[in-house]
């Protein structure tokens, strides 16, 4: 599978760049490599990428724009932000722009490869549900709604699985309808030994 996975990298300083292209060799990743978002667009006319790292703070479309100009026209590809700046206030704009998670700068390798990894397994898992309109039942999808209203923070397929006694292929099935629906909302969190899980939450 990695050896059909493509990743694009937006950064333009060069030795990021180069160690991005790097690691995305190393685990047998095509790099797809741009120094600005107008490279960027190049390259998106050409193909689609598996999943998409951009830097933020960057000389005319900086990270922000760009991100939202990415995600309108690619509505599902994972989109991971690199930034030395933690504040809350800026993961929060990113997030709203359309990015799904954010690894901080300098770049450590384990942990960037441990969060794409997250971001493909799920996005992966999704792509197998693309007919689910015509397969959602009201009964079903009630269920989860419920279970996942009374949830005061966020929460793993596994617990939704356990809390609602449905099947988790079936429950993949229905977060990923919520979430083009815009009803939930999903985070990546790391474990005590840096497993990445996706888990969920009622869109308030």
């Amino acid at each position: 599978m990695s050896h059909n996975i493509s990743i694009l990298a937006i950064d333009d300083d060069q030795d990021t760049l180069y160690t991005l292209g790097q690691i995305c060799q190393y685990q047998n990743w095509k790099p797809l490599l741009a120094r600005s978002y107008p490279e960027a667009e190049a390259v998106l006319a050409d193909c689609a990428p598996s999943l998409i790292l951009i830097d933020y703070h960057m000389p005319g479309v900086d990270g922000l724009s760009a991100v939202s100009r990415i995600r309108k026209r690619l509505s599902k590809t994972p989109i991971l932000v690199l930034t030395g700046d933690e504040k809350a206030s800026v993961m929060e704009r990113f997030i709203a722009a359309g990015a799904d998670d954010y690894a901080l700068k300098p770049i450590r390798a384990l942990d960037l490869i441990s969060r794409i990894n997250a971001h493909l397994q799920f996005h992966q898992k999704s792509k197998f549900f693309t007919d689910y309109e015509k397969n959602i039942a009201p009964n079903t999808l009630k269920i989860i709604e419920n279970f996942l209203k009374a949830q005061p923070d966020f929460v793993s397929i596994d617990q939704i699985v356990d809390g609602t006694q449905l099947k988790k292929k079936t429950a993949y099935r229905y977060l990923q309808y919520l979430i083009d629906k815009n009803r939930i909302e999903t985070r990546t969190v790391y474990g005590g030994k840096g497993r990445p899980s996706v888990r969920h939450k009622w869109r308030t």
